[in-house]
């Protein structure tokens, strides 16, 4: 435990319940306040804690942490009155055995008040007490698959918020734990915690059941959790909601102002269930909150989503969420605000009972990662303008203290995602603390019991030992690892790095067969959401994960100077590029001629043969990683740009048909990198406008997991969408710290103008480019010590008047600058 972060406090809980699933525990200290003096609270939690201070909330968390870890936060504490003040803190308990957003540990609370840097009150002393919140229902149904945790359900009445500011039900004192546990900093900027409000409101219904039946049990709720749960007596609050829909409403509703500007609804005179729904102006990542009054027993329910079906309703059960708050109360005036955080748009209150109720306030408080000004992107097109928001919108709903899956139904931080994320979070708010602080993360987890020197897949999340390891994204974290050192230059990541790297990589050898290649890889394989993660893609020999290998591999070697990791990088492709020799001009049957590499191969007695499967990902798979060049395959690129993508130029012939199609999670991305990469310049902004421009047309604003939206309709992932504006349109590339140096390549097809900038841990760098009927003009600054490598547009490499820095020249190919840059290119006359 580091004492530099909590010096007397220790891990503590509600004596004997730190074992028991879903638990709810109040902890109070109260403290004397001198003028003059700085207060200052360190705070961890397992699962998770919101803190008070007065009654007024102060902030929630903490972070995810690796197994037998927690990360503590810090607040300097404001408004402070002086005398008594009271620290009010709540943490629920999982204690998880299902969930990829916790680790599957025991609760606790560590937590320390310092006056000048002196402890005032500590977990582990006298000055905490502790005791149960009992109104909590925790039989319920879940929140979803990857948060597998009962929904929010209350029993609401005066204690639930009395205790803030008033005493504790049952008081006890705290127990210790007795589990040491590693205290880390948060290592990233605490939490926007903005309020949201200013709904607009939709419609108001009364409500009838549905002639529909629904099953009530969800797939991903397994026999034991429905025991724990409360077995046939469990409430399914979502499957309720689920059978109702919106006729007319039967009541009366009145509307006033309060004295804060508030709209409060009245309603009364209904018998059926009665509800108001709203719509935000943006969807947001946040806590929901309420307060509702009600003159006798009353049940509110509070449904969400991100967007509306079809049908134009609000689905309470969708992407494997049920997304419902269930609230009881018998009558009264209440101020709730949920303690699980949710991605919405679309919010309906619905009311059961109350004879006359009213709905007071509604609101989200903001729960991720602060926005930041420090970068900026604009061009001369408002299609590209709006990707560019909705790729920031995107990135910052699914930022907090490492990059999430999606906001909502799992919010864990999965390896693949993060390698674009992490980019894009470099260039769209000028940050690398988030992509540090997943990196630490998955170096301090366990390995998976699969292989030695691995990762999980998920960060910060499930068990100790992942019992199954995906070794494609153990590649895609290692690949990251690289990225991250080159736009950093952080030696001490890298060198934190290096053993486990030689562990994983020396691991691996076990999969390495007769010709040096692998095979019969453990574990479960991700290519991409297609047909191309079917095991008959995947095994034996998997041609994709062998290229990411020998791609991971060079980028390794590169990183850490070692000549036998670029070595071994060129025997693997040299395999497949015999292979691919032999079969680019041969036809393999009427479905799937030439010129295609099967996405999985076998050993035989005539050497390396392909099983006759083929995926369009696996084929970007081969060039993105330099398995394959378009120089050596030709054909084969020819077709994948005309007759794939999401809006092809050509329909396939029925030479074609067998190749399984692509998804945008990762194979569009590959694409889109390729199709820069080889100056695909109006193709690529072609299939971008479709296929981000559809995803945007729709609600919420943000980029999906899969081309038909039925799953996560915001996925961090997309949030590189952004970053290829800026890298390829632009063409300001992400620096390189190690070498100081920045390339400048503008790509402007139908573009006029564009202009950005981004900040660095040397300084900022801001670019322009505009081009007029005399020719183009390029703008760049870069941090002092950094040179510019300025590329003109393919475009306008005709005869010309060139001016760099003031300076009339005649240069072909790269310009080398200094930090500043100034060139203008004009027709000679």
């Amino acid at each position: 435990m580091e004492k530099k972060i909590f010096q007397k406090a220790r891990p503590v809980f509600v004596p004997g319940m730190e074992a028991k699933p879903d638990t709810l525990a109040a902890f109070r200290c109260d403290f004397t306040v001198q003028p003059g003096k700085t207060y200052k609270l360190a705070i961890a939690a397992h699962t998770f804690y919101r803190a008070y201070i007065n009654g007024v909330f102060l902030g929630a968390g903490p972070a995810p942490a690796p197994f037998g870890m927690l990360k503590a936060d810090r607040y300097r504490l404001e408004g402070l009155k002086e005398g008594l003040n009271r620290l009010a803190v709540e943490v629920i308990g999982y204690v998880p055995s299902e969930n990829n957003y916790a680790t599957h540990e025991t609760s606790c609370l560590i937590a320390e008040l310092t006056e000048e840097n002196k402890v005032i009150c500590a977990t582990g002393d006298a000055g905490f007490t502790c005791g149960l919140l009992i109104q909590k229902d925790c039989e319920a149904e879940t929140l979803s698959f990857g948060r597998r945790v009962p929904l929010e359900a209350y029993h609401l009445d005066e204690a639930y918020t009395a205790w803030r500011t008033g005493a504790i039900p049952g008081a006890a004192a705290c127990r210790e734990t007795g589990e040491e546990r590693i205290i880390r900093e948060r290592g990233t900027a605490m939490p926007d915690f903005s309020i949201r409000e200013g709904f607009r409101m939709l419609g108001i219904y009364s409500l009838r059941e549905r002639p529909e039946e629904w099953k009530a049990q969800s797939w991903w709720e397994s026999d034991a959790y429905i025991a724990r749960c409360g077995g046939e007596g469990m409430k399914r609050p979502a499957y309720e909601d689920s059978l109702l829909e919106d006729t007319v409403y039967e009541g009366r509703l009145e509307e006033e102002k309060g004295t804060d500007g508030r709209c409060i609804y009245k309603l009364s005179g209904h018998e059926a269930p009665a509800a108001l729904e709203f719509v935000m102006e943006e969807a947001e990542t946040g806590f929901i909150g309420i307060a509702f009054s009600s003159e006798g027993p009353v049940t509110v329910d509070i449904l969400w989503n991100d967007y509306l079906d079809g049908r134009g309703l609000l689905p309470v059960k969708a992407d494997n969420v049920n997304r419902v708050i269930r609230l009881y109360s018998e009558g009264g005036r209440f101020a709730f605000e949920a303690m699980e955080p949710h991605f919405l748009k679309y919010i309906k209150v619905i009311f059961r009972g109350g004879k006359r109720v009213s709905l007071d306030r509604l609101y989200v408080r903001t729960y991720h990662f602060p926005d930041s000004p420090a970068s900026g992107f604009v061009c001369s097109d408002k299609e590209m303008n709006r990707i560019y928001e909705g790729a920031r919108r995107t990135l910052l709903t699914n930022s907090l203290a490492f990059f999430l899956d999606s906001p909502e139904r799992e919010r864990g931080g999965w390896a693949g995602d993060s390698y674009w994320t992490g980019r894009a979070a470099a260039m769209l708010l000028s940050d690398t603390t988030l992509e540090r602080s997943m990196l630490t993360d998955f170096l301090a987890a366990d390995y998976s019991v699969m292989q030695e020197g691995s990762f999980p897949a998920c960060c910060s999340g499930g068990a100790r030992k992942d019992p199954c390891m995906m070794y494609s994204w153990n590649l895609f974290l290692l690949l990251e690892l690289t990225d991250y050192y080159r736009r950093t230059w952080d030696e001490e990541m890298k060198e934190a790095y290096r053993e486990r790297v030689s562990l994983f990589l020396e691991a691996s050898q076990a999969y390495k067969n007769s010709l040096g290649i692998l095979e019969n890889i453990p574990g479960s394989m991700f290519i991409d959401w297609s047909q191309s993660n079917d095991a008959s893609h995947t095994a034996p020999i998997c041609t994709a994960a062998n290229g990411l290998y020998a791609f991971t591999l060079q980028r390794l070697g590169e990183m850490y100077h070692r000549a036998d990791y670029i070595e071994e990088a060129e025997c693997v492709r040299a395999v497949f590029r015999k292979v691919y020799d032999k079969v680019k001009g041969s036809r393999n049957d009427l479905f799937t001629m030439y010129p295609f590499l099967p996405d999985s191969m076998t050993v035989t007695e005539d050497g390396l043969t392909g099983n006759g499967a083929y995926s369009e990902a696996a084929q970007y798979y081969y060039f993105w990683t330099g398995l394959l060049s378009v120089k050596d395959a030709p054909a084969l690129w020819k077709i994948l740009k005309e007759e794939y993508g999401p809006c092809p130029e050509k329909y396939r012939g029925t030479a074609h048909l067998r190749v399984g199609n692509c998804g945008v999670f990762f194979g569009y991305m590959m694409r889109f990198e390729l199709l820069a990469r080889h100056e695909e310049t109006a193709l690529l902004e072609k299939e971008m406008k479709h296929l981000c421009g559809y995803m945007l047309s729709q609600d919420p604003g943000t980029f999906w997991e899969t081309l038909s939206g039925t799953d996560s309709r915001n996925h961090g992932f997309g949030a590189y969408y952004g970053a290829i504006l800026m890298r390829v349109f632009l063409g300001m590339e992400i620096p390189d710290r190690e070498n100081k140096r920045v390339c400048f390549a503008p790509h402007p097809g139908s573009l006029k103008w564009a202009k950005g900038t981004m900040d660095t841990a040397d300084g900022r760098i801001s670019a322009f480019w505009r081009l007029g009927d005399e020719g183009i003009r390029m703008e760049m600054s870069a941090p002092e010590g950094y040179q510019i490598e300025a590329v003109i547009p393919e475009e306008y490499g005709f005869t010309r008047c060139m001016t760099v820095n003031g300076v009339q020249t005649d240069i072909s190919g790269p310009i080398l600058t200094g930090n500043k840059l100034s060139l203008e290119l004009r027709r000679k006359e």
